[in-house]
């Protein structure tokens, strides 16, 4: 795809500088990349510096299928869709929300149920004995 790519860069690039030189063009919208590493052939903006992201760049990223007798119904696999509910949750948030969960044992302060049940999830400070305490709660839980 990077190859494709920049064939019909340079492609779009001649068209656009004509009367230029295949150097020039080069020295003007080929860098480094920002990101360290010795790949010339980065297109970079010459206004803003931008630069256009490589497929190769992006890491490959395999999804386990869920087994066709899997339910969520089924108590024997509890720990099994726990455990797939962390990962897709902890893939979906930030490190502060990720720190927050595993605090809870990934589970609504108010309602006790898993947060990755399909409601959406917000941060509440929620006054207990000791002070207040941020906890993430599901939307609905709040009303």
């Amino acid at each position: 795809m990077d190859n494709y790519l920049f064939l019909k860069i340079t492609k779009h690039l001649k068209r656009l500088h004509p009367k230029k030189a295949w150097k020039w063009i080069i020295k003007r919208y080929f860098k480094n990349p920002n990101h360290g590493g010795n790949d010339k052939w980065t297109l970079t903006c010459p206004l803003t510096n931008i630069q256009l992201l490589k497929m190769s760049w992006i890491k490959i990223e395999r999804h386990v299928m869920v087994a066709y007798k899997n339910s969520p119904d089924d108590p024997s696999l509890r720990e099994y869709w726990e455990k797939r509910d962390r990962k897709v949750f902890n893939n979906e948030n930030t490190l502060d929300r990720m720190k927050l969960a595993r605090k809870q044992g990934y589970r609504c302060a108010l309602c006790k149920q898993t947060l990755q049940n399909g409601e959406k999830v917000t941060v509440r400070n929620l006054e207990v004995s000791t002070g207040e305490f941020a906890k993430l709660v599901h939307v609905p839980c709040i009303k």
